[in-house]
């Protein structure tokens, strides 16, 4: 028994399961064709959803910055430390979430090759012995 993921709903559950208990998909009716779509759809809301948070915090360190620089608050003031922090806050946002943006682009080139990989092996697996490929 081994521990697999939904391809819909991408929670952990066991592969000897028919039907996925969080969100209730039938996975036994699903073939690899729709997997491998529900599993590319599944990172592409991912993506996004960090785009999403990328752009937010973009949007904050630059209110902050502009605030700062055209209002000109007085020094120490509440708003001055409100508009400092909201700079300081979107770019370590933004830096964060465009680190995690890169390592899943890293990520899913990765996962391509080793799915190329296993298919590799796999057809060589069904083939004859004296198939050049498996030699």
């Amino acid at each position: 028994m081994a521990i697999t993921r939904c391809p819909k709903c991408a929670k952990s559950i066991s592969d000897k399961h028919k039907q996925c208990p969080h969100c209730g998909s039938n996975i036994s009716e699903l073939n690899d064709e729709q997997v491998l779509q529900l599993q590319r759809e599944q990172r592409i809301k991912k993506r996004q959803m960090f785009m999403n948070h990328s752009f937010l915090a973009l949007i904050l360190f630059l209110g902050g910055f502009f605030c700062l620089y055209f209002l000109q608050p007085q020094e120490e003031s509440l708003q001055w430390y409100a508009y400092t922090i909201a700079i300081g806050v979107g770019c370590i946002w933004y830096l964060i979430n465009r680190i995690i943006l890169v390592s899943l682009n890293y990520l899913n080139a990765y996962s391509t090759v080793l799915q190329q990989v296993s298919g590799l092996m796999a057809r060589c697996y069904q083939t004859s012995k004296s198939n050049k490929l498996c030699n």
